[in-house]
């Protein structure tokens, strides 16, 4: 089994290859690896006390739509189909104030990977990336997974993409000036001197 790894964090972020004539679509149950993949993330992040992560349709489109072409491919990367993972998730209509994807590639013969042995292994190897599991305990509010198996001849190709994103975050509030109040001291007017009498004098 050889597996790489990938990661990229954006906070708004070639080449491409085709697939082989005698390639095909490998069957998988992409839900359930999906599922485990959130449902482990979920656990990872609780026991750093952090609040959970929610499944999103269209972080997981832009997720499943590149994990396949990957698979199809063979590609690695972020930018494989010479597009950023910004504009992969804008055209799913997905407006974000943050965004992080990690990625997960490896391929097995003769045998493909099951299931839960794919998505334990794509958590274990991000779990020990420092990069990939400060993706996992991000800030991110929302999570998309895709999965894809492919047979490429002997092999069984797997790529994944996990997104992890926050949406239509609310503008911060514009700051009030600082105003400094200077009060000014004004000094106490003097009572005027008295003025000596002057005795009258004697005629």
């Amino acid at each position: 089994m050889s597996s790489r790894l990938f990661l990229v964090v954006l906070a708004a972020m070639t080449a491409s290859g085709m697939a082989a004539a005698h390639a095909q679509d490998y069957p998988l149950d992409r839900a359930a690896v999906s599922r485990a993949v959130i449902a482990e993330t979920n656990a990872w992040r609780a026991a750093k006390r952090l609040p959970p992560v929610s499944s999103h349709p269209q972080l997981e489109a832009a997720a499943t739509a590149y994990a396949r072409y990957l698979a199809q491919t063979e590609g690695v990367g972020h930018t494989a189909d010479g597009r950023s993972p910004a504009i992969r998730v804008r055209a799913t209509g997905y407006n974000y104030c943050f965004l992080a994807e990690n990625m997960w590639g490896g391929w097995r013969r003769p045998n493909p990977m099951t299931e839960a042995e794919a998505s334990k292994k794509a958590m274990d190897d991000w779990k020990k990336s420092p990069g990939h599991n400060a993706n996992l305990l991000s800030k991110g509010k929302s999570i998309g997974v895709g999965v894809a198996a492919w047979r490429q001849g002997d092999r069984v190709v797997f790529r994944m993409v996990q997104m992890f994103g926050t949406a239509d975050c609310a503008p911060r509030s514009k700051a009030k000036p600082f105003v400094t109040k200077v009060t000014q001291k004004v000094a106490p007017k003097k009572a005027p001197a008295p003025q000596p009498q002057q005795k009258p004098t004697p005629q």
